[in-house]
């Protein structure tokens, strides 16, 4: 087994839970804006900001994991990242557990949408808006009117939790620490 020293998953694993954090609090911020009189505009584009943010990293995070695992087995992996966590039971082999595992589909969509959003809010061309319009739609997400309608602190925490989920899943099937069991403390301050 080959041991690198710098698993790059944890710093944007922790990056993306500061990130959703400070979402949720621009967004009660921009709650007392407006019930004091204001409009909060600044605040909620502030928490937009930070979701986006938290999308991004926690896409990064997800992808930086599945790599980490495959540097961790010794495996040269193919595909693209999604592909990766599908293939991490060849990992898990090269690792001496058991491979005899698949990715669930709900950790695949959620990635499909993670992929999505990381290819819609970086091109924004035509293909990125309707895969991430199909994504979303795979999702349940049919109510809404534009893509940018979801960006709220609400979202982002969802996309944390579900980020944590898909690492909690594999972690014990792979044996390699999940990116936020290795210092992914989040300071107040960062938020």
């Amino acid at each position: 087994m080959t041991t690198h020293r710098y698993d790059g998953s944890q710093v944007l694993f922790r990056q993306a839970k500061a990130r959703s954090l400070a979402a949720q609090r621009f967004a009660r911020e921009a709650e007392q804006e407006q019930a004091a009189g204001s409009s909060g505009m600044e605040r909620k584009q502030r928490e937009r900001d930070a979701v986006i943010a938290t999308l991004i990293l926690a896409q990064g995070a997800a992808e930086g994991y599945a790599n980490w695992v495959f540097l961790q087995a010794d495996v040269t992996p193919s595909g693209t990242w999604i592909d990766r966590w599908c293939g991490l039971r060849n990992a898990a082999s090269s690792l001496g557990r058991d491979d005899k595992f698949g990715l669930p589909k709900e950790h695949r969509a959620f990635f499909e949408e993670l992929d999505a959003w990381r290819n819609y809010l970086l091109h924004s061309d035509e293909k990125s808006r309707n895969s991430l319009r199909r994504a979303l739609e795979v999702q349940g997400h049919t109510d809404i009117s534009t893509e940018v309608d979801l960006l709220d602190g609400a979202y982002a925490v969802s996309v944390m939790e579900k980020t944590e989920a898909a690492c909690r899943w594999a972690e014990p099937r792979i044996g390699v620490p999940a990116p936020f069991s290795h210092g992914a403390w989040v300071e107040t301050d960062e938020c």
